[in-house]
């Protein structure tokens, strides 16, 4: 089984064959799930990056260089996901990034989980302009819509985006997550969103009271 230390040494050294290669037998012999994947080698591999670019003028282009070898591996075990995914419970997320928010890498994995825990995830990617999500409300007709937001000056965008969203229409549930929420806790209580999502392990709570409430109001019907 590929280890962690194995994952990050392969991702730092941009050696994309041989990464795969290990991934796709691990998963082949089940020796690791796709959620093991993501909570003990993907995610950590994108938190624990750092990037002093004023010492390394090389980091921003290693930044971007992993983060396009962590998409590679995403996709190529997005089959996998698709065996181990919950059943559909039915409900529908949509996932974006504010304008000029251009990290979505981990946007991308709260997509992933979300849909393994049976949801219809639909992931937009960053830099979302507002005119167009509420457009794409219309059209996609989620139950929920999650935000991302890992630049702290982007926060803004996203009070402007659940003001929004509440206006158009109070049933949507609003998701917010990301690096810039986690950091700026006064600014999230202002906020009128429905969950506050810190880590992937919410979602499978937030996904396991959703499907209790869903239970609880057939049951009574």
């Amino acid at each position: 089984m590929i280890s962690h230390e194995q994952f990050v040494d392969l991702i730092t050294k941009d050696n994309k064959e041989t990464l795969i290669n290990l991934l796709l037998e691990s998963l082949n012999k089940k020796e690791i799930t796709v959620r093991q994947l993501y909570r003990e080698r993907i995610l950590p591999s994108i938190e624990d990056f750092e990037c002093p670019f004023q010492e390394d003028p090389l980091c921003i282009w290693k930044e971007h260089v992993r983060t396009s070898m962590t998409r590679t591996v995403i996709e190529v075990i997005y089959p996998y996901l698709l065996k181990e995914k919950k059943p559909d419970n039915s409900k529908k997320i949509i996932m974006t990034c504010p304008s000029e928010e251009y990290h979505d890498l981990p946007l991308r994995v709260v997509s992933d989980w979300f849909e393994l825990n049976g949801f219809k995830s639909v992931f937009a990617g960053g830099n979302t302009p507002l005119t167009t999500l509420i457009a794409a409300i219309d059209y996609e007709k989620p139950d929920y819509v999650g935000l991302s937001v890992s630049n702290p000056y982007n926060l803004y965008r996203a009070q402007n985006i659940i003001e929004a969203i509440r206006k158009k229409d109070r049933s949507i549930g609003i998701v917010v997550g990301g690096r810039a929420f986690n950091k700026n806790n006064a600014f999230v209580k202002t906020l009128d969103y429905d969950v506050y999502l810190k880590n992937i392990s919410d979602i499978d709570s937030f996904s396991e009271k959703m499907n209790a409430k869903s239970t609880s109001t057939e049951g009574g019907e």
